[in-house]
């Protein structure tokens, strides 16, 4: 039985993405080590004076926090160093803002994942890899919705792939869902393999939780950002630092296609 457009177009979105990864002629070699941002009063409260490669960071705070403007001068501090990718869940990304922070656009891929609506007919196999299907409740009544998805199959993908020095995720999530656990374990795994920067920037107090090897809390204070760093799991620290200090892993050929990008105007 059809399962509807609406899948049609995910996994359309998806080709497209993965055709993009390909388009890199010649995968980087192997990064480690820390990458500072170039912002004080960030840098100062990283292990190491700079995010750790091939690990997850996560960034919290309110509005106009600095969250996005963090990605965007780690983005820009790179420079020539390798491609970045931005998952735009929110939609709220400015090429000028970007390139006004100093960020090459022609080395920003940029993935809007949209919406994906759950198929009104019985699920077949699971179409994204961090769970199945949200199945109905036998009376008739449709699953609900679970638009963050496409943005963390897009988020592992790029994370994974190698081609990318570093990957920032702007997706709202709900701290618990099916599949929760699975998907916050595949996304460390994913930055571990490919040993990209991960910057996850997160939506709230009550946002889904990544095992980050660095927690960092943002604030403007008199037009500075300024970071607090919050304990992490012991796991967690360790196996995504020991991964920055020394990743091993396979090269593969791929290629980056280069999208506008920005930032959200509220941050410092």
């Amino acid at each position: 039985m059809s399962q509807g457009p609406e899948p049609e177009r995910h996994h359309l979105v998806l080709a497209r993405l993965r055709e993009e990864i390909r388009r890199i002629e010649h995968r980087p070699a192997r990064r480690e080590g820390f990458v500072p941002c170039g912002l004080p009063g960030v840098d100062e409260a990283l292990p190491g004076g700079g995010f750790p490669r091939g690990a997850l960071a996560e960034l919290s705070g309110g509005p106009a926090s600095g969250k996005t403007a963090v990605a965007l001068s780690l983005f820009a501090a790179l420079g020539t160093e390798g491609l970045c990718a931005y998952v735009d869940g929110r939609g709220e990304i400015y090429p000028p803002a970007a390139a006004a922070r100093g960020v090459d656009l022609s080395r920003l891929l940029v993935v809007r994942p949209g919406r994906v609506e759950p198929p009104r007919s019985r699920p077949g196999p699971p179409s994204l890899p961090h769970e199945a299907p949200p199945r109905g409740d036998g009376n008739g009544r449709r699953p609900r919705p679970r638009p963050w998805l496409p943005g963390l199959w897009a988020a592992e993908l790029l994370l994974a792939s190698g081609a990318f020095a570093a990957v920032a995720v702007d997706v709202p999530v709900p701290r618990a869902f099916t599949g929760a656990d699975s998907a916050a374990r595949r996304l460390q795994a994913a930055a571990e393999r490919g040993g990209a920067v991960g910057l996850w920037l997160a939506s709230g107090t009550g946002s889904f939780r990544v095992p980050a090897a660095v927690r960092l809390s943002l604030a403007s204070e008199k037009g500075r950002i300024v970071a607090r760093r919050a304990a992490v799991e012991p796991a967690a620290a360790a196996g995504s630092l020991a991964a920055a200090a020394a990743v091993d892993g396979d090269p593969a050929s791929g290629t980056a296609g280069s999208v506008a990008a920005g930032e959200d105007h509220r941050a410092a």
